[in-house]
């Protein structure tokens, strides 16, 4: 039964993922040595298509390397993509063609989630539910995977879904050790109805949201599971080879060889095996844009995004679509730096803020992104999903950071002068970190060393640059051992305020210094407490967010990666190049014409 529609949204799970043009911050497999292994059983793909087609439908993509695919621990984008294809939920964000928008369903759930109270939300569960091992799929597996995602050994880093995102009765207290099982407000009433319980009411979009679309409240398998778990029960090894990573969505992992490749075969039990397309999908492992490009010429990866002279070449070919990020990028800064203590003067942060040009990096390295000198990107909405309205066009966001794209220079120097003096009128030097093995990156960071020095003069203003791969540069990040680092983390479209978790204190994968009781008591105001069900109250809270950031400075603020992608003439996508919040340019549903 579908509940009327509510004036307003709220929690989507926050993904804690990092994207650029294809890198994240889980990429780097540092350390790790290769390692493939293959499941020898039925290709689903080709045996189902029967006489439709002599041949199946293959979808070639790009992708980053995967450390795991174990839904509570994961904390890459391109890893949760691909567990997207292999983890079915209990609903699914799909693209609607007849109202060209996009529309929650039923995936494993009969339908979309009932409620008299906005507190107890119940799902039935569809009948015949199975893994690709055969093994069913039924209440009391949800009821013991949120069990295990909520495990106080385990400490899995995505547990916060199921009480920072939405609140459910006792499960913090019982991530934390101070509450029973027995008293989570999370119940498998029978085998095929599953019940949660809130500590606070939610509308129906915080709801469908945290329980769509694979992603850390997808179930896990009990016995595999249990198989890898180790004897003190705080790490599993479930989610790490390919006999380790069962199906429970539109398509099972059949190959997988690190640092190379995946493939993705049909499940032919999965609901939605109807809705999308593909037959099979296979990703390549490739970290440099350029080498991605090459493939996408030779015409062995069916999309690619281009930027710098690949958009020159590209750049009018009418199959170029465009993205909108869900993330903005900068500089974190470290404020709480005791080695190179100028970091913790705001007046110095804040000139570095206004001292930037973005436009040099946005249009003369990228081309397609756009100048960010604000922390919520544009593809955020408030109220009804279904409108569209955006945070970025509303007053309060336009009000909450610098017009235009931030850069004031006047403003910088004043504001560095008085930094130049708190420092004892000493030069002043400071170390940007920036990934390796991407020629954009290293560029970024070296017109942003060339802008800063001429600006402030280089007789007091020095910039070091240091190249690390993502995956060190994000750990140093969380240790507090960088100056300025570049990195991003992802946004929720629909639910802004809780993406704002990412600047709170207690966030798990904080790559920032930022430390606010204000901020922290005004984030949860709007998540979980009075302000959720105020609209407008909830919309001005967030612009309140925003400008102690500003006035902060946790981050300076560069672009947002709305890339450019094209793609081969053998995709015809089913939104015609529109592109929508979290199901983008719904490739999995696209027409594949060879």
């Amino acid at each position: 039964m579908k509940l009327p529609k509510k004036p307003f949204l709220v929690v989507l799970a926050i993904m804690m993922m990092l994207t650029f043009a294809g890198c994240t911050s889980g990429s780097g497999n540092a350390g790790q040595e290769n390692q493939g292994s293959k499941e020898n059983e039925g290709k689903v793909a080709t045996e189902q298509k029967g006489a439709a087609s002599d041949k199946p439908k293959v979808l070639r993509l790009a992708t980053m390397s995967a450390d795991t695919f174990n839904q509570h621990t994961y904390n890459s984008a391109e890893t949760a993509d691909m567990m997207k294809y292999i983890y079915g939920n209990l609903l699914e964000i799909i693209y609607d063609e007849p109202t060209d928008n996009i529309k929650f369903v039923g995936n494993h759930a009969v339908d979309l989630p009932t409620t008299t109270d906005n507190k107890v939300w119940t799902f039935k569960l569809k009948e015949g539910l199975k893994w690709t091992d055969g093994t069913p799929i039924n209440a009391k597996t949800y009821e013991y995977s949120y069990k295990m995602l909520l495990d106080p050994k385990l400490a899995n880093k995505n547990s916060y879904i199921l009480f920072d995102d939405i609140p459910i009765v006792n499960a913090n207290k019982y991530f934390k050790g101070e509450a029973k099982w027995e008293d989570v407000g999370i119940k498998a009433k029978d085998d095929s109805t599953f019940e949660i319980t809130l500590e606070s009411e939610m509308p129906e979009i915080d709801i469908y949201g945290a329980f769509a679309n694979g992603g850390a409240t997808s179930p896990v398998h009990e016995k595999l599971y249990e198989g890898g778990m180790k004897a003190d029960r705080t790490e599993t090894t479930y989610g790490t080879t390919v006999e380790q990573v069962p199906s429970s969505g539109t398509y099972r992992l059949t190959e997988w060889v690190r640092d190379q490749h995946h493939t993705f075969e049909k499940n032919p039990d999965s609901p939605l095996v109807a809705i999308y397309k593909p037959d099979r999908i296979e990703t390549r492992v490739v970290t440099e844009s350029s080498t991605r490009v090459q493939l996408w010429e030779k015409g062995e990866i069916d999309s690619v995004s281009i930027s710098g002279e690949q958009f020159d070449k590209y750049g009018e070919d009418p199959r170029v679509v465009y993205t909108e990020a869900d993330g903005v990028w900068g500089f974190y800064v470290n404020s709480e730096s005791d080695s190179n203590p100028i970091l913790k003067n705001n007046d110095f942060r804040k000139a570095l803020y206004y001292g930037l040009d973005r436009d040099k990096i946005t249009k003369g390295i990228f081309k397609t992104f756009k100048s960010a000198p604000y922390f919520i990107s544009t593809i955020c909405v408030v109220g009804d999903y279904t409108e569209g309205k955006r945070y970025r066009d509303s007053e309060e966001g336009k009000l909450a950071v610098a017009p235009g794209t931030g850069y004031e220079p006047d403003k910088a120097k004043e504001y560095f002068e008085k930094a130049y003096q708190a420092n004892g009128n000493k030069k002043i030097t400071v170390e940007v970190t920036y990934f390796d093995a991407q020629e954009t990156m290293k560029r970024t960071a070296e017109v942003t060393q060339e802008m800063y020095e001429n600006l402030f003069g280089k007789d007091k203003f020095a910039v070091k640059l240091r190249a690390m791969p993502p995956r060190s540069a994000y750990d140093a990040y969380k240790e507090g051992k960088y100056e300025l680092g570049i990195g991003s983390m992802t946004q929720n479209a629909f639910n802004p305020w809780g993406s704002m978790k990412v600047w709170t204190k207690d966030f798990p994968n904080r790559n920032h210094r930022f430390s606010s009781d204000a901020f922290d008591a005004l984030q949860k105001r709007t998540t979980t407490g009075d302000l959720l069900l105020k609209p407008e109250e909830r919309l001005k809270a967030l612009g309140e967010m925003e400008k102690m950031l500003a006035d902060y400075v946790p981050q300076i603020p560069v672009f947002q990666n709305n890339n450019a992608v094209i793609y081969l003439d053998r995709i015809h996508l089913a939104t015609k190049g529109k592109y929508f919040p979290e199901v983008r340019f719904a490739i999995l549903q696209a027409d594949i014409v060879d």
